[in-house]
């Protein structure tokens, strides 16, 4: 199967394959990976990609995003076909990295916001602070735009799929 994987502004091609040993051989450009996958609850799984773990959550609205955490850190990824992919990108550019509406990807609680209303912020500037799991994720914006609302205040409690902010 091929598909495009997008995370912030790079954009990968991704071939994956059954392995006859079990489990996936995924490529990426020249890279050749083992995956093994675990699902470890709804919208959750577990891969091990050669040897190194990375916990997989899908995020609310489907359309193939998700946010990957493993040793490098926590990134968002948006995964397509190629058909799907290109239908994205001729009907606006880059499809669904435009999304105007944030949404919480799992419960928590704001804890800072790092933008006002109104502002004009660049692509990858952080907006608030969600602490989840005993964890605080610095959500931001995937493309420069102005923050047009911000929908929650710090110490408010916000549930998967609660609105964020929205950004224009």
């Amino acid at each position: 199967m091929e598909l495009i994987t997008l995370t912030g502004d790079r954009e990968e091609s991704v071939s994956v394959e059954a392995d006859p040993r079990g489990g996936f051989r995924v490529r990426v450009g020249e890279s050749l990976y083992h995956v093994d996958r675990v699902t470890t609850g709804t919208h959750r799984a577990s891969l091990i990609v050669d040897g190194q773990q990375f916990e997989v959550v899908t995020l609310p609205g489907g359309e193939g995003r998700y946010r990957v955490s493993g040793p490098q850190g926590e990134s968002e990824v948006e995964v397509a076909d190629r058909l799907t992919h290109l239908a994205r990108v001729g009907a606006g550019g880059s499809g669904a990295r435009r999304s105007a509406r944030v949404t919480a990807y799992m419960p928590g609680r704001v804890v800072a916001l790092l933008a006002n209303e109104g502002e004009q912020l660049a692509a990858g500037q952080g907006v608030l602070v969600l602490e989840a799991m005993k964890m605080e994720n610095e959500i931001q914006v995937e493309h420069e735009g102005v923050l047009k609302k911000l929908a929650v205040d710090v110490g408010q409690a916000v549930e998967a799929g609660d609105l964020l902010f929205e950004l224009e």
